[in-house]
């Protein structure tokens, strides 16, 4: 356990010096050099927990993103959780338009996808509670699923667009568009 500690702080020190340096500089120009000079730390633990900048940039997106969407485990509140998320990547423009160049659909699978996938069962869990329904484990799987690739559909086309719209705007349209969807859909698949 101690050294799952130590790894995820040694992580978080290179995460944090990348996102120093993103305020000042562009990607393109940093170097692994510039973050071990921020953490104090050798090129082979850098290398060690980490492949390539592109790397450390999907784990600084996972680890945060995870724990954003983590805060509120129900459906209650999940424009809230995605708001926090859209305030993270607005608050982070460069480490967001890094980290989406930097994907391609298997990555964008394993870093983004499957961990929303897996917080938006925990919402279609509470309102299956909530609701007294009885819904097969596929038809959960697949409102998961669907819910999901929506939104990182939207996300990813904010974030190729610079941002443009504020966070504000983006939860609002989800809100208006997607409120009670997932709820309906459990109740259509109840049996």
């Amino acid at each position: 356990m101690r050294n799952e500690l130590i790894t995820l702080k040694t992580k978080r020190d290179f995460s944090a010096a990348l996102k120093k340096l993103m305020i000042t500089q562009p990607l393109t120009t940093i170097t692994v050099r510039q973050l071990l000079a921020l953490t104090d730390k050798s090129r082979p633990t850098f290398y060690y927990h980490f492949a390539d900048l592109e790397a450390l940039i999907k784990w600084t997106v996972q680890d945060e993103v995870l724990s954003i969407l983590e805060q509120t485990p129900t459906y209650a509140n999940w424009d809230d959780d995605i708001y926090r998320l859209l305030q993270y990547f607005d608050a982070n423009q460069s480490l967001g338009h890094a980290f989406y160049a930097s994907l391609d659909l298997v990555q964008l699978n394993q870093v983004f996808r499957e961990p929303l996938t897996q917080i938006v069962m925990k919402y279609i869990t509470a309102v299956i509670a909530d609701n007294q329904l009885r819904v097969r484990q596929a038809d959960q799987d697949f409102i998961a699923r669907l819910f999901t690739g929506g939104f990182v559909g939207i996300l990813f086309d904010w974030l190729a667009d610079d941002q443009q719209e504020a966070p504000e705007i983006i939860r609002e349209k989800l809100r208006r568009t997607q409120n009670d969807i997932i709820v309906y859909a459990l109740k259509n698949a109840s049996y």
